[in-house]
């Protein structure tokens, strides 16, 4: 799975900064079930929502070539 930006859809990676609405710094620590783990300067760890940082997330094998074996299989596999 991966995390990218709303903005830009460029990849976030562990240790990039993200901000939140209210322009609070975050740094990604993991991708965890659904959420970002992000950690602020002075703070513990905490899960946010991806949409709550301007992110989205993308399952790797959800692209166009992916989604093309997908329809086949299920086309095949209904005759």
């Amino acid at each position: 799975m991966q995390a990218k930006r709303l903005l830009d859809d460029r990849e976030v990676f562990v240790g990039d900064g993200l901000l939140d609405a209210q322009r609070h710094s975050y740094g990604l620590i993991e991708r965890s079930g659904g959420e970002l783990v992000v950690t602020a300067e002075d703070s513990c760890p905490v899960r946010l929502k991806p949409e709550q940082l301007g992110c989205y997330l993308v399952h790797v094998n959800r692209t166009e070539r992916g989604l093309v074996k997908e329809r086949l299989r299920d086309y095949w596999e209904k005759q």
